[in-house]
Formats: C-alpha cells, structure tokens, sequence
C-alpha cells in the first residue's frame, strides 16, 4: 500500500491555465467517484481551493497505474498529457504527510500562519466523508492534519508566526485567565474568524461556548456548523456546551462568561446600553471577565461592568511584534513537530499496510473492505 498525492497550484501553472484545474463542488462530487472506480485505488480525498487542486489517494500499487490519472485530468483540462506530466507535482507516503500538515497549517510560504488551507481541508474531509470515498487512512490523514493544525496554533511557541485574531485572542485568554477548561466563552459575530476562534476554544475543553448574533438564526446555523465539526474531525473531545443566542438573550451568558470576543465582523452599534444594563441586573456580583475587541469600540463602554472587567483592544493586539530569531525559533518549533508526527503517522500506516499484506481477504481490517473512521488512534495526546 502506498500514499500518493498529485497536484497543481497557482506556482506551478500560469495564470491563464489555473482555472482549467479548478473544480466546482459537484466536479468534485464526480471526480471522487470517477478515481475511486480506477483499479488500485482504495481512498480519495481531493483538496480544492483558489490556489491548488490535489489529489490525496490510497492505492494499492501493484495494481494502481499513475498514467489513469494523468489521462483523467488530461480528459478533464482538455490540455495534452504532455503538459499535464510537466504541470502537476506529486509525493508518495511521508512527504505526503508532511506537505499535507504544513499548507495545513499556514506554514507553506509566507506570511505565515494564514488558516485558509485549513478551512479547504475540512471540506475536503467533509465531503469523503459524505461521499463515502474515505478509509480510515485517508480519513486519518486528514483529522490528523487538522488537529496538529490546532496544536500549532495554540502553542505558546509558534505565537511569533501566528498573527491572526483568533490566535491572538487564544493568547490573550492564556495570559489573562490561565487555565481554561472550566471557564466559558462568548463570541459575538459571524464571520469565518469567529468559526475558527471557536473551534481553538474546542480544542482547549472549555465549559461552555455561546455565539451570538443580532440574527438568532445566523447563531444556530454556526453552532451547527460547530456540532457537525465536531463529529467529522476530532477522535474525541470533552463535552461542551453550546448555547446560540441573539441580543435579547445573551444577557445571562454575557454576565457569567470568563472570555468574550467581539469580532470584526460584529456591528458594535448594535450593542446597545440596553444589554450593558440587562447584564448588570443578572449579575449579582462582581465578576473578572476577559474581553478581547476587534471592533475598535470605545473602551468607555465597558466600564459600567466592573474594575474587575479586562479589556483589550485589536490596537494592543496588533502592535505587538516579535523579532526575526523569535521567528526563527518558532520555525524549527514546527519542524521538530512536524517530524514528530509525521513519523507516528508513517509508522501507524506501515504497521497496519503489513498486516493487509500478511492476512487472507476475509481477516483484512475492515477499512480495506468498507469504508469506516477513526481506525488510526489520536495521534495528537
């Protein structure tokens, strides 16, 4: 058995000659079906953004042939094989894991830390899984990369190469609160950063996670969102609450949360001092909450809830700088992890790809005769 990805992205291919590999969710519906058929291939999974369309497969390569897949997309770009040979890259078994988790990650080029890639990649997990082209290698492959993702993105250590918002807050939580497995959050807005933001808080086992909207729909639709995240890309995760709410009813979560963000994608006028006195009632007494603002509100504000309220503006968030050693530090970080996982992973495969080989058909793991998760344990404790 062997992994093996083919690719293109916006480096490799002209300007001109990019959008001819770019595939629409149904091409991609269709292109998952249409490899699955081809003899050898046991799993495939394709991430499709603007910039790269690529191939992760699960072959078994004493029968799989490369040439059915470069015909395929000679077929499909209507470009002669020749110049599919010359445009796309490929990579077999560890470099796959690694090439994988570093775009994964934001790691690929710089600036560096842009969680762009991770977003595709959910989808692309999202939709094997629905299509039902997934095993457990290509399903753990992709979890894997999406959880050392995470990690990266949390740890103290890659802080000087992780500028956005969501990892920002993460820090300013860290260094305000301290532990946050018992603490609860609320996070105002809709945008993908709030998504993000709130899949970090996941990852941490806080207590509990609201969002909240003037729209209570535009809530529930990203809770669920949340709910389905969930199940699809983690092995496990300690039970938090999630509560949607609207502006009428945040009053109760606001007044008891630890953490809360105000994204930029949240209309600060629409916090009224209406909500500013609801959750002075509920509030009993005073409480020391952690609010981190990437609206530009006026800290004036805030100040009607507390000396124990502490307040930090996306100003104070994005004059901080690191120097170039910090950054280089952070660097090898990466590298030494990536090693690190990339060699249990490799290892997990190989174990299990002897087994196959050793075992009559009808003993096989039941991943190479149907297609089920979560064979691979959590490689991320």
């Amino acid at each position: 058995m062997k992994i093996l990805m083919y690719g293109v992205n916006q480096d490799t291919v002209s300007i001109e000659d990019i959008d001819k590999y770019r595939l629409t969710e149904e091409q991609r519906v269709q292109h998952l079906h249409d490899i699955k058929n081809f003899s050898g291939v046991e799993e495939i999974c394709i991430l499709s953004s603007d910039e790269r369309s690529e191939y992760y497969l699960n072959v078994d390569e004493t029968i799989f042939k490369h040439g059915d897949l470069l015909r395929y997309l000679s077929a499909f770009t209507g470009k002669p094989l020749k110049e599919i040979i010359l445009e796309t890259y490929s990579k077999f078994n560890k470099d796959v894991v690694q090439h994988l988790f570093t775009i994964v990650s934001g790691m690929e080029k710089r600036p560096k830390g842009s969680y762009t890639e991770l977003q595709f990649a959910e989808n692309a997990l999202n939709l094997g899984v629905a299509e039902s082209t997934l095993g457990s290698v290509m399903s753990g492959l992709f979890k894997d990369a999406i959880q050392f993702s995470r990690k990266m993105r949390l740890s103290e250590a890659m802080g000087p190469l992780y500028s956005g918002q969501p990892s920002r807050a993460i820090e300013t939580f860290y260094k305000k609160i301290g532990q946050t497995e018992d603490k609860k959050f609320v996070l105002f807005g809709s945008d993908y950063d709030v998504v993000h933001l709130a899949k970090l808080l996941l990852s941490i086992n806080i207590q509990s996670l609201t969002i909240a909207n003037t729209n209570l729909n535009e809530s529930k639709v990203l809770i669920d969102q949340l709910k389905d995240w969930i199940n699809t890309t983690t092995y496990q995760t300690q039970p938090t609450r999630l509560h949607a709410a609207d502006l009428q009813s945040v009053g109760y979560r606001f007044s008891n949360a630890d953490g809360i963000v105000f994204s930029a994608s949240f209309e600060s006028s629409m916090l009224t001092e209406a909500v500013f006195e609801e959750v002075d009632t509920i509030r009993q007494t005073k409480k020391k909450q952690v609010i981190v603002d990437f609206t530009q509100q006026d800290e004036a504000r805030f100040e009607s809830l507390g000396e124990l309220v502490v307040y930090t503006s996306i100003d104070e968030i994005n004059n901080k700088d690191f120097t170039e050693e910090q950054q280089n530090q952070a660097d090898i970080y990466f590298d030494e992890q990536l090693l690190q996982v990339t060699d249990r992973f490799m290892e997990q495969y190989q174990l299990q790809s002897e087994k196959i080989e050793q075992e009559p058909i009808e003993k096989l793991p039941i991943w190479r005769k149907t297609h089920t998760l979560d064979i691979f344990p959590n490689q991320m404790t």
